[in-house]
């Protein structure tokens, strides 16, 4: 497969990714805010129903990232692929909390637990969108779309 192709594909997962994350937090926040119970129950049972495309664009990051960065010896590809391994750790454990959010969402359980537990996941999720945000950044420093700082690459 040609570099543009691979290229363009990573640029396109990394979008779903990202705004799939997104809308998982920012929908999870305002339900939070609005405090309806059945808003809650709307928003955890659409997460946990495009949790695939998310399972989807993840691994597919992955892919493509891992193909774009060949054999770089790179200081800022080796730091994307190590903040990558964190994110793929931490989304593991956030469709886990989303998964156990919808089910105490559906059995009417939304409480001090269901709180604190959302807590966990909206910072969870925020860490893995400034993860990504960074490696979007790392990436356009290595594709010259913005000028890398020679002091701090990353």
């Amino acid at each position: 497969m040609k570099r543009k192709t691979i290229l363009t594909a990573h640029i396109i997962v990394t979008s779903i990714a990202v705004l799939t994350i997104g809308c998982f937090f920012s929908f999870s926040l305002i339900a939070e805010i609005i405090g309806n119970q059945e808003f809650i129950r709307q928003v955890k049972t659409g997460i946990l129903y495009c949790l695939p495309v998310l399972l989807f664009a993840m691994p597919m990051l992955g892919i493509t990232g891992q193909k774009l960065a060949g054999k770089s010896k790179s200081p800022i590809v080796a730091t994307k692929i190590k903040r990558m391994k964190f994110v793929a750790f931490n989304g593991v454990i956030l469709i886990s909390l989303a998964i156990y959010l919808y089910f105490r969402a559906i059995d009417n359980n939304i409480d001090s637990t269901f709180l604190y537990v959302q807590i966990i996941e909206l910072l969870f999720g925020a860490i893995n969108l400034t993860l990504i945000g960074l490696n979007i950044k790392a990436g356009m420093k290595l594709s010259g779309r913005i000028k890398r700082n020679t002091a701090h690459n990353n």
